[in-house]
């Protein structure tokens, strides 16, 4: 039975334990697709344009983007997993959500920032906007 399971990655230690828990997965289940991804936010803000060419924020954002995924995929890749990668700008949680439904993942696997879950439901986090969003199942995994 093939598994997709989507990774959104920021280059934090949660997203390191996520990928330690994809990992362990794998391991069980070989057939496992995994699409390691990391948003980036909108860089057309009014002031962003003004002050930085576009093709320089470009520049800026991939290796921003790289520096995100890379620990992830260190992870994987050490496990023998192997992974796609994606990088996509917008809003994050939004973004997360939409993509697992097109990739046609079965579940979205991703790290926590350590709050408290009534802390979290108060600051909007993303991984509970995700939670909110999404159509499949979400797994969080606290750093």
């Amino acid at each position: 039975m093939n598994c997709k399971i989507l990774l959104p990655v920021d280059g934090s230690e949660g997203s390191s334990k996520a990928a330690r828990h994809v990992a362990h997965i794998a391991a069980m289940m070989p057939d496992v697709e995994v699409h390691l991804l990391n948003v980036q936010p909108p860089g057309d803000d009014w002031m962003v344009r003004r002050l930085i060419k576009a093709e320089e924020l470009a520049v800026m954002e991939a290796d921003w983007a790289e520096s995100a995924l890379a620990p992830a995929r260190s992870i994987l890749q050490k496990a023998g997993v192997s992974c796609l990668n994606h990088t996509v700008q917008g809003e994050v949680a939004a973004t997360i959500a939409r993509l697992a439904q097109e990739l046609g993942c079965d579940q979205i696997i991703m790290g926590t920032q350590g709050r408290s879950a009534l802390g979290d439901l108060v600051l909007g986090s993303v991984a509970v906007k995700v939670l909110h969003l999404s159509s499949v199942p979400v797994t969080l995994v606290k750093p």
